[in-house]
């Protein structure tokens, strides 16, 4: 869940703003009135049949304050491609928000939150920064089926249940104004605004998750609404998602399926599985926290009109676990996006 890497965030700020402040003399802040500023950087070089350059990708701000130990406002700001240059009309960057929420908690198992929220469809949405994932390149679902980065306005619930002594769920459930009518031909293209919906009618995002021990999750979760100007077409996004840590071994995946009501192409699908193995530990003296990792994943989608499939193969370099360097190969069944490798540094600060 987002609430967690935010946790993990503001434990890390905390960390750093107590040891500056010993270094100081000064008092370690609390949080409470004090607005703490931190966030990652990725970057890449393609070097395909396609292209061969390097992406200054993103430049992604966090801001986290505590009015007050139980309301706390997150933001996240992406500076994407180098920003927008002004006066530049060939310019491919992009400035948006792409994270930034009120919380209000009643209780660990009640928060109310409204803003712009990362709709809780899939589990990649939600927990998609660079720095935690092993591969550079998304996987393709979360970039055609689920447009990853969707974050949507709204507002909504969330919480997390103990219903056992090692079980643990999480939930999200928000009300939003939903995909727009792009979506009948791309539902990357369709992503709706945060300022105005297009219809009178709101779309329900949600998200269950269940862990039944430490290292195991298993979530369902949906995005269903109104997508067109006339209101008159329903889209339904679903997703199955899940992760098993054991020991040196990971292995995640996840599956969606989007239904188009009134589109050409009404049903669209994809799927991907990944498999990692951790090791060398420490390997390089200078850094003793360091580990290596060892990826391989399958990613397959549908769209109707067309089908892709993708093999990557990934191996990644961890300095501290902040900070990983990837150097990845791709093989694309067509070869329509150039096989080839890709080199990436991301942290977070």
């Amino acid at each position: 869940m987002r609430s967690d890497i935010w946790r993990l965030a503001l434990s890390c700020l905390v960390l750093w703003c107590g040891a500056a402040s010993a270094q100081t003399g000064q008092s370690t802040p609390s949080g409470e009135g004090h607005a703490l500023l931190g966030g990652y950087i990725d970057h890449e070089l393609f070097w395909n049949e396609q292209k061969k350059t390097f992406d200054q990708h993103r430049l992604v701000p966090f801001i986290y304050a505590e009015v007050d130990e139980r309301i706390h406002v997150m933001a996240e700001i992406e500076f994407e491609h180098g920003g927008v240059v002004k006066g530049d009309k060939e310019s491919d960057g992009e400035i948006k928000i792409e994270f930034a929420v009120i919380d209000i908690a009643f209780s660990e198992a009640l928060t109310y939150r409204a803003g712009v929220v990362l709709a809780p469809v899939g589990g990649f949405n939600i927990d998609h920064d660079s720095p935690r994932n092993d591969l550079t390149n998304r996987p393709l679902v979360d970039r055609q089926i689920i447009p990853t980065t969707l974050s949507e306005s709204g507002m909504g619930l969330y919480g997390t249940l103990y219903p056992g002594e090692a079980a643990v769920v999480d939930y999200e459930v928000y009300l939003v104004n939903g995909f727009s009518a792009e979506a009948a031909a791309n539902l990357r293209d369709g992503r709706g605004s945060l300022k105005a919906d297009n219809n009178e009618q709101k779309s329900l995002t949600g998200r269950l998750a269940y862990s039944p021990s430490l290292g195991v999750q298993v979530a369902g979760s949906f995005h269903v609404g109104a997508y067109d100007d006339a209101g008159d077409h329903v889209l339904g996004l679903y997703a199955l998602d899940a992760n098993v840590n054991r020991g040196p071994f990971e292995v995640r995946g996840e599956y969606a399926a989007a239904t188009v009501d009134g589109a050409e192409h009404e049903r669209r699908w994809g799927y991907y599985a990944q498999f990692g193995y951790h090791f060398g530990e420490g390997l390089i003296r200078a850094f003793p926290e360091s580990i290596c990792t060892a990826s391989l994943r399958y990613d397959a989608i549908d769209l109707g009109a067309r089908d892709q499939q993708r093999v990557t193969l990934g191996l990644n370099w961890r300095p501290i676990e902040k900070t990983v360097v990837k150097l990845d190969y791709e093989f694309y069944e067509s070869g329509a996006q150039g096989n080839g490798l890709v080199l990436s540094v991301a942290s977070y600060f």
